[in-house]
């Protein structure tokens, strides 16, 4: 399934082409904590990586500049090229694309961008060697320069350009030794490809990536294939962990198993007839993997989330449009990411399969749209001893960034799960047939992916804005099993993630039953016995809970919808747009019409109490200091009221970034009682 998300202005992503250097980037993924490195290499036969061959063109058919097979349009052949080893590879000096036509190669001698410094716009150019220059290359007349002003720079990665360099010639200074000093301005890809045409979906050789392991007793392999004839190599990135690692409260986690990852990218472009923007371009990666992960720890609420760097990967792999060489940068870190909001002693082992992917794709008019494909994924419980009250959570976090040049690109955060509801005790593994269990428990696998297409804008080299842009996160969690035996020793506190950012998710079995209680507009709401407790900014994400108080819904199930701030007394967000329940009723859903929230107002049960605060969150998170439920909305502000009370209204305005969507900005909360 592939969904549709968000769309940046055209004002906005015209800007963005043509003022930034290149059309994409990305900040890579870092980590803090070195460690031990040891690795080893395993070979095995896998399927070779998928390329875009050049397509016909169709004569005679009138289509649009700038898509396939359009008159003046050329669809030039996309590979990936091979790992670069030995010497630093070649620069490419060319004029840039005029009309239709892509840039052309000079008479230039074989150089290499040796120093560059992006800040200040300087570059040196040295000789890349005899061999390099090869016989293909007219020696350029003694009297012409090697390199002239209003020609581009394209070189691949070098020790001295790691994400590798796209850059306009605007002074030259040759030297006697035959390096060449040049100063530079930014260049663009419609600047280097013209109004050509190019595609590329294609696995990553592991062979590209350097990997930099974060704890100790960690092994990192990689799983190469034979080359394929289109020069890239298609593997699996792997390491096996067998380590202890401290957790916050002086306990400790204890992580083994194997992971086997397979990063793809997707690139493609359609020039226009203008060196301003293309017509249609495409960013993003995807992501498969296999994994056998087995964590042990003593969890408590205050050990909170935690996320455990284990390795960080880089690459910049080269895509060849025609002649053209295209730098990708992708990098990404895999975490272990635990958290509980009781006290469990938990030991599990589960599996993983599954292929993920974010994209973000520019046309001109719409501008940009953001997609998230959730692709296919399995999360299956191994083994299982858990013994307490709490709600946990064990996941593999991917977060994962692609660029062009290292400039505007997608960054994501990738997250398979297993989520366990325990209330007493259970032990599930292959040598008992029946699951021994003395209380209640419920498995459920999750599936979580956030993101953000990364903008910056600059004029004259000066940054006038450096903003993230995020896409509404996906997010989806299903029922593996449950099981309930025995007595529970205390009631169990359940919570629940909504995520109305694509589809409704309407978790309350009785409104399912009913006519739409918001038409047009994308909503979420609690299951029956529960109550909003929080909201994320930036995001339609929210969390419901029943802690304290549970089955709050009056007999009745009435219910009455606000937009508008009918019910508000008191101006208690000065400034915002309000939606506002009733005296007598709580929060139980909330809905997004455009720039217009609103809320689901349950009828109670019985009384509540009338001492309210105001709860802001839209510069960051803002919740009990050992809050339940997890981090429900990873990476955005999230506001959450204490386990006494209860969301009686919110308030909303556009941010300045994301006009088209109202934002929650601070929640009312009232205590219950």
């Amino acid at each position: 399934m592939t969904v549709r998300k968000l769309t940046l202005s055209a004002a906005a992503t015209t800007t963005v082409l043509l003022l930034c250097g290149s059309i994409l980037g990305a900040t890579s993924a870092t980590a803090a904590g070195p460690a031990p490195t040891t690795t080893g290499t395993n070979t095995t036969t896998t399927a070779p990586a998928t390329t875009a061959p050049a397509r016909a063109e169709a004569p005679g058919t009138p289509e649009t500049p700038g898509t396939p097979g359009a008159p003046g349009v050329a669809d030039l052949p996309t590979t990936l090229a091979p790992p670069a080893t030995g010497t630093a590879p070649e620069a490419t000096v060319v004029r840039p694309a005029q009309g239709s036509a892509p840039a052309t190669t000079t008479a230039a001698p074989a150089l290499a961008l040796s120093s560059y410094d992006p800040q200040a716009g300087t570059a040196v150019l040295t000789p890349a060697g005899a061999e390099s220059a090869g016989a293909a290359r007219t020696e350029a007349a003694p009297s012409e320069p090697a390199v002239q002003p209003g020609q581009l720079i394209d070189s691949p990665p070098t020790p001295a350009a790691p994400h590798g360099a796209l850059v306009a010639v605007t002074g030259v200074r040759p030297a006697a030794d035959e390096t060449v000093a040049v100063t530079t301005r930014p260049a663009t890809l419609p600047e280097l490809l013209g109004a050509t045409s190019a595609d590329l979906h294609s696995a990553i050789s592991p062979a590209a990536f350097e990997v930099k392991p974060w704890i100790s007793g960690l092994q990192v392999t990689t799983d190469l294939s034979p080359t394929s004839g289109s020069g890239s190599v298609s593997g699996g990135l792997g390491l096996s962990a067998d380590a202890t690692v401290p957790l916050p409260g002086g306990s400790s986690a204890k992580l083994s198993g194997s992971v086997e990852l397979h990063p793809a990218v997707d690139f493609s472009y359609r020039g226009g007839l203008g060196l301003i923007d293309p017509q249609q371009a495409r960013i993003g990666f995807t992501l498969g993997a296999h994994a056998d992960w087995h964590v042990s720890a003593a969890l408590t609420g205050s050990t909170g989330p935690v996320r455990i760097a284990l390795a960080s990967y880089s690459a910049s792999p080269v895509v060849m449009v025609g002649v053209l060489p295209v730098v990708i940068n992708l990098a990404f870190t895999l975490y272990a990411d635990i958290s509980a909001d009781g006290t469990v002693t938990l030991d599990a082992e589960q599996a993983y399969d599954g292929t993920w992917g974010v994209h973000s794709d520019y046309v001109k008019g719409p501008g940009w749209t953001t997609t998230t494909d959730p692709g296919t994924s399995t999360v299956s419980p191994l083994r299982l001893d858990l013994r307490g009250s709490a709600t946990a959570k064990a996941g593999l976090l991917a977060e994962a960034s692609v660029a062009l040049y290292d400039t505007v690109g997608v960054k994501a955060s990738i997250e398979p799960y297993l989520r366990v509801a325990v209330n007493g005790s259970v032990l599930l593994d292959a040598t008992h047939p029946e699951p021994e269990v003395n209380g209640t428990i419920a498995l459920y696998g999750g599936l979580d992916i956030n993101g953000a297409l990364m903008a910056r804008l600059v004029v004259l080299g000066t940054p006038i804005l450096e903003q993230d842009l995020p896409f509404l996160a996906f997010h989806r969690e299903w029922p593996i099993t449950s099981w309930s035996a025995g007595q529970s020793p205390v009631p169990l506190v359940n919570w629940t993630t909504l995520s109305a950012g694509l589809i409704d998710d309407n978790q309350s079995a009785y409104l399912r039953t009913r006519p739409d209680w918001d038409p047009s507009a994308l909503k979420a709401s609690c299951p029956d016995g529960s109550r909003l407790l929080g909201l994320a900014h930036g995001s339609d994400n929210g969390l419901c809970g029943d802690v304290t108080r549970a089955n709050l819904w009056g007999a009745n199930h009435g219910y009455v919808v606000d937009h508008g701030g009918t019910y508000v007394n008191t101006d208690w967000a000065p400034g915002y747009a309000k939606a506002q329940c009733p005296a007598g009723s709580f929060v139980s859903g909330y809905s997004r019409n455009g720039r217009t929230l609103g809320v689901l107002c349950a009828e109670s049960a019985t009384p509540l109490g009338t001492a309210s605060r105001t709860l802001w969150f839209d510069k960051g998170d803002n919740r009990p200091a050992v809050a339940g439920g997890g981090d429900f909305a990873y990476g955005f502000g999230k506001g959450q009221c204490a386990d006494d009370e209860f969301v009686a209204g919110v308030a909303y305005s556009q941010p300045w970034w994301q006009l088209w969507a109202a934002r929650p900005y601070a929640l009312l909360c009232q205590k219950l009682a």
